[in-house]
This record gives structure tokens, C-alpha cells and sequence, in this order.
């Protein structure tokens, strides 16, 4: 039963980061301008990636209590990597996009390096999740 509410928490997980990223953020690049899309970016990131963080670790929970190793060491490490989007590369991300904008031209590979690692552990942790069901449904 616990594992089947992390597979749940699992699924709920994908389907956020698919939506924002499919739907959210090509909607906002379509219809906000510059200044506004920057505030509406800066507001949505670290909610997504604190909500993200919660269910990561209700999976890790239930993943646990459902003894299901492999769900569990992939949540744990699902959910730190939301942590280090939140706490570690937005904050140095919007930095560099201020200190860009501002005309600082050294900080536009800084800024393009760290989102470009944003955006490669929010893929990551997708394939993370993509891998507990299949070894799920392989054992």
C-alpha cells in the first residue's frame, strides 16, 4: 500500500513538471513582457521547486515505509536536487540575469552555465522518476 501511494505521489510528481514545463512557461514567454515575465519567473521557480521538494519527499516516506529501496534512494535524491534549484542555483541565477541586464557582459556565460544546470537537474529528476516506474514494474 505505501509503495502504491509513492508510485501515486510518483505520477503526481511527473505531471507537474511536465504541465509547467509543456504549458506554464511557453505561456508566460507568449504573453508577458520582459519585466513582468521576470517577476512572475522569480515568484513561480522557488514555490514549483518547494512544492516539488514536498512531494519528493512524501514519496521518499512512503517509499520507505513501503520498503521499495530503490524509490527511496531516487526521492532522497530527487528531492535534495530540489533544494539546490531553490536555495543554491536560482538565487545565483537571477543574479547573474540582473548583472546581465545591468550590461556586465562576463556574467551572461554565468548566467546561461547555471541555468543551463537548472534546467538539466529539473530533466534529470524527470528521467528519475520515469526509471522508479520502470524498475518498479520490472521487479
Amino acid at each position: 500500500m505505501y509503495t502504491d501511494i509513492g508510485l501515486l505521489l510518483s505520477a503526481f510528481l511527473l505531471g507537474t513538471m511536465t504541465s509547467f514545463m509543456v504549458v506554464t512557461s511557453p505561456t508566460v514567454f507568449k504573453t508577458l513582457d520582459d519585466e513582468h515575465s521576470k517577476k512572475f519567473l522569480r515568484s513561480i521557480f522557488p514555490r514549483l521547486f518547494n512544492f516539488c521538494f514536498l512531494i519528493s519527499t512524501f514519496m521518499f516516506l512512503s517509499f520507505a515505509l513501503g520498503e521499495f529501496f530503490f524509490g527511496m534512494i531516487f526521492a532522497i535524491v530527487i528531492a535534495i536536487s530540489f533544494l539546490i534549484n531553490t536555495y543554491f542555483l536560482t538565487p545565483k541565477i537571477n543574479t547573474m540575469r540582473d548583472l546581465m541586464l545591468e550590461g556586465h557582459g562576463a556574467s551572461e556565460r554565468g548566467f546561461k552555465t547555471l541555468h543551463l544546470a537548472s534546467v538539466l537537474l529539473y530533466l534529470l529528476n524527470m528521467i528519475f522518476v520515469i526509471l522508479i516506474f520502470i524498475v518498479y514494474y520490472i521487479k
